[in-house]
């Protein structure tokens, strides 16, 4: 049943929004240039990987002492999760579904104890999950993400992704407002 609603949220969400992702893209290309989206393998259902989709945020060019920095259309788009919207091909692939556990990096998810990787991946790795609802603005170890995350597999139910999925704009609009300034700085 959460697939048959992962599909049908994400067609509205890429048909009704897509005007604005239209425009995204016109605003990396003229400013930034291409690509236009950032892709990265991740770590996804079963350990399966597969590469997950974001409109790209950072510059292309190597410089001495960072490999890549925020450009500034990037920190509005982070800011705003806009960057984030790709996400719903994921979701439609089956790579993703709208509310899970993020997808982690290799790299990152070989922190992880194996136990716990196991139950993470139990269900598809999610655009928004209980992780991200809880998010408070301050810097969290990756333990207390997991944690949660962990909590959401343990508990996951057609009534928990509903509420996760309503409880996501009011959280990114609040965290929007809060964090105003770093929009434009």
């Amino acid at each position: 049943m959460i697939r048959f609603f992962d599909i049908i949220i994400s067609i509205l969400v890429l048909f009704f929004f897509s005007p604005l992702l239209i425009i995204i893209s016109i605003l990396i290309l003229l400013i930034d240039g291409r690509p236009l989206t950032f892709k990265q393998s991740r770590v996804g259902y079963n350990g399966k990987k597969f590469i997950i989709l974001k409109f790209r945020t950072m510059n292309n060019f190597i410089s001495k002492n960072k490999v890549s920095k925020l450009t500034t259309l990037g920190k509005i788009l982070r800011r705003s999760s806009l960057d984030e919207f790709p996400q719903f091909i994921n979701v439609l692939k089956k790579d993703m579904s709208i509310v899970g556990p993020r997808p982690l990096p290799y790299f990152i998810e070989k922190k992880i104890k194996k136990f716990i990787k196991i139950k993470r991946r139990k269900i598809l790795p999610g655009i928004t999950g209980l992780s991200q609802i809880n998010y408070t603005g301050r810097n969290r170890k990756l333990a207390n993400k997991i944690m949660l995350d962990i909590q959401f597999v343990d508990n996951y139910t057609l009534s928990n992704y509903f509420k996760i999925l309503l409880k996501t704009p009011y959280v990114l609009i609040i965290r929007l407002l809060k964090n105003k300034s770093s929009i434009i700085n």
